[in-house]
């Protein structure tokens, strides 16, 4: 604890020191002026401060302290001569925090100054808590905020219904994080490398991409750092490297948005997917309805032209009524079946057509 003795009695200053030199570190101060500078250059933790001095008095010596210690931080004790109440009171009323009346007692003076050390000391341990508590306090609101924007960009994917419009999310979340960076999204029939508003990549970017697509799921190296999942790989260009907790962060909060994404864009293009599906599968089951119904037509005429014939012949093959009635319920009962099949078809068709109306919601 570092004490400034502020007088211009040496035989006091000699006794203060051999009272505290052993406990305290201390500087010396023989005026005002002194005193000030000693303070400006190495800010004590208590001031013993003599009040009657040639040129500045104690009093206009406190009130310079004090006007300098915003804070509050430095505890001053007057040593007077005089008990009067009156310099008690001005003493107090300029800042001083206890006051000490020479001669003092040896031991009143230590347990007076040994009081004080404790309280100031107590004093900057609560401070440097609360200092703690108020960092642990901003830094937990800035990662609640930042998970928030986590948050909203998975919210804002879900409305985007496109690859563009999904990359252009993406690197608006990252503005608000003050990072600049740029996407490769790698599907089966093509490989998208993309910059914001859509701007291409530039050649140094594509080798980094192709280089580090195989070093893990999170790589940094300096102030860039590659976030890799199976078909998109983020590149980030300025990862705060002055700051670890924030750049701990910060990886944390792209590895989630990098999956976010890649978890919608797997959404998009099974979405195609099923879509392409269903377009084909609606065209297929409007031709085999209708190759039904043609088969089904040709069918019947066929089997009606055979009954016309049957009839026309009956009578050179000189059946009986039964037999001809026999062999007429035959094709009649054939007929029926063909009739039934191309139907049953029908209904197959109308029943895919339903499947589809059924699906064709859940991926719009």
């Amino acid at each position: 604890m570092k004490i400034l003795v502020v007088d211009d009695d040496s035989s006091h200053i000699q006794l203060v020191e051999y009272l505290l030199g052993n406990h305290y570190n201390l500087a010396i101060a023989n005026n005002g002026e002194e005193a000030l500078r000693l303070f400006r250059h190495d800010i004590p933790d208590l001031v013993l401060l003599d009040i009657n001095m040639p040129g500045m008095s104690g009093y206009e010596v406190c009130q310079a302290i004090k006007e300098e210690d915003y804070s509050d931080d430095v505890a001053v004790i007057f040593v007077s001569g005089s008990d009067s109440v009156e310099e008690r009171t001005k003493g107090y009323e300029v800042g001083g925090d206890d006051y000490v009346v020479k001669p003092f007692q040896v031991g009143e003076f230590r347990k007076k100054i040994d009081a004080t050390a404790r309280y100031q000391r107590t004093k900057k341990n609560l401070e440097k808590q609360q200092d703690q508590a108020r960092n642990v306090a901003f830094e937990s609101m800035k990662e609640a905020s930042q998970y928030g924007q986590v948050l909203q960009f998975l919210k804002d994917s879900f409305h985007q219904n496109d690859l563009p419009s999904l990359a252009d999310t993406l690197f608006k979340a990252l503005d608000q994080f003050s990072l600049h960076g740029c996407l490769q999204v790698r599907l089966p029939d093509n490989t998208l490398s993309l910059r914001p508003f859509n701007q291409p990549c530039s050649p140094i970017e594509l080798e980094l991409f192709s280089m580090l697509r195989e070093k893990g799921r999170v790589f940094i190296f300096g102030e860039r750092m590659i976030v890799n999942d199976t078909h998109v790989s983020l590149l980030i260009k300025n990862l705060p490297k002055d700051d670890e907790n924030l750049a701990g962060r910060l990886r944390d909060v792209l590895a989630v948005i990098t999956e976010g994404f890649e978890a919608r864009l797997m959404d998009l293009q099974r979405k195609k997917a099923i879509t392409s599906v269903l377009e084909r599968l609606d065209g297929t089951i409007d031709l085999v309805k209708n190759q039904f119904t043609e088969y089904t037509r040709r069918n019947v005429a066929i089997m009606d032209d055979l009954l016309i014939s049957m009839n026309e012949s009956m009578h050179v093959l000189g059946l009986t009524d039964e037999q001809e009635q026999y062999y007429f319920g035959l094709v009649e009962s054939a007929l029926t079946k063909l009739i039934d099949t191309c139907d049953y078809g029908s209904n197959i068709s109308d029943e895919l057509n339903n499947m589809m109306s059924t699906v064709k919601p859940l991926i719009e």
